[in-house]
């Protein structure tokens, strides 16, 4: 999610600096419409490119499972008396990676 922010912060930044310098060349063809709508254009072009960019599972051809979990079994042992005891077991998790 920080990740997805920062692009999106970073490509608002770039739309906005690219309608402010432009201003004077379309200021004298067709007022400041054109210049915001171009700004916005070229953010959201922006935008698409460093969303792409920032996958690095996708551009190996490699990418992350879904979450898969199992049941780990604590040990066992015969007391004195005979009697099976185990203790607590615990839940792992990972996420495997599968390449094309």
């Amino acid at each position: 999610m920080p990740r997805r922010a920062a692009t999106l912060i970073m490509s608002f930044l770039l739309a906005i600096t690219l309608t402010m310098t432009s201003f004077h060349t379309a200021e004298a063809r067709r007022g400041r419409g054109a210049a915001i709508v171009g700004g916005v254009a070229l953010g959201m072009l922006a935008l698409g490119a460093m969303d792409a960019y920032g996958r690095p599972y996708y551009r190996s051809g490699c990418y992350r499972g879904p979450r898969e979990c199992r049941w780990v079994g604590g040990e066992c042992y015969w007391n004195r008396y005979g009697d099976r005891v185990c203790s607590g077991g615990y839940r792992e998790c990972w996420r495997p990676t599968y390449c094309d």
